[in-house]
């Protein structure tokens, strides 16, 4: 038995990104998709709006023949019964994060392996009406790569001060020890509002000191000459491929 709990939802906000070419999938994939999901596979099921706390954050207990959700948002009962992140998810209405419900349900023949996820791909569908169907797009991302020779510095191994491996971010600034690339990666991804793949093969951890204007008349963000001309790195721009679950249909479930 697995168990999930609303208080892992934790990103950094980022600014939103543009789609570019979109390859769906096929309609009977999709129309496979739901009619699996419509078949009600669950014996018993209450779906009750919550009374707790909003902020008390929520928790989904997912087995082989039930699953137990409290205080979860609709959007987070769809990230587990699909397995996705929220950020793959499209067409979301707002009530879909903003309203949370207490869950019960059991599986009609408990013992046949119909699996948790399922159980709950059936009651999204039968009490909240939920329609989905998947996309490929291509999404913007910045490549990070070395340009002409990187101009980091190893950090030194032996600080054994964990507060020397503080990482800051401020606007405008970035400083920090013992930094590994992956990690400026994710920095430099929530700067720009656009995930940032570390492509620079740096096997090491380095110190990072990074400056740069937060107000410029270019179109292009300054950070990237930063990188480039502070620490040999670059940023490119490239496409990358990236699945999302497009929400065709869902509705506010009635009272129990």
């Amino acid at each position: 038995m697995s168990f999930r709990t609303g208080l892992r939802r934790l990103v950094v906000a980022t600014a939103p990104f543009a789609f570019f070419l979109v390859a769906t999938q096929t309609r009977a994939q999709s129309q496979d998709e739901n009619a699996n999901a419509a078949a009600p596979l669950y014996k018993t099921a209450s779906v009750k709006l919550s009374k707790s706390n909003i902020h008390a954050g929520g928790t989904t207990k997912i087995g082989p023949d039930e699953l137990t959700a409290t205080n979860e948002p609709p959007q987070a009962l769809i990230e587990c019964a699909y397995g996705v992140h929220d950020d793959q998810i499209v067409g979301a209405p707002s009530w879909l994060n903003s309203r949370r419900y207490d869950i019960e349900a059991k599986a009609d023949n408990p013992g046949a392996g119909a699996g948790g996820e399922r159980v709950l791909q059936g009651l999204l569908s039968d009490h909240f009406k939920l329609a989905v169907h998947r996309e490929t797009r291509l999404i913007p991302v910045y490549e990070l790569t070395v340009e002409d020779g990187s101009k980091l510095r190893e950090s030194a191994p032996d600080y054994e001060d964990s507060r020397l491996r503080v990482i800051q971010v401020e606007e405008g600034a970035i400083s920090g020890r013992e930094v590994p690339m992956a990690t400026l990666a994710r920095i430099l991804s929530g700067q720009l509002g656009r995930p940032v793949l570390d492509k620079t093969q740096l096997p090491y951890h380095y110190d990072v000191t990074l400056m740069w204007p937060t107000a410029s008349d270019s179109s292009e963000p300054a950070i990237l000459n930063a990188v480039q001309e502070q620490i040999g790195l670059k940023l490119k721009q490239q496409l990358m491929p990236k699945e999302f679950l497009v929400i065709d249909h869902v509705e506010l479930p009635s009272a129990d």
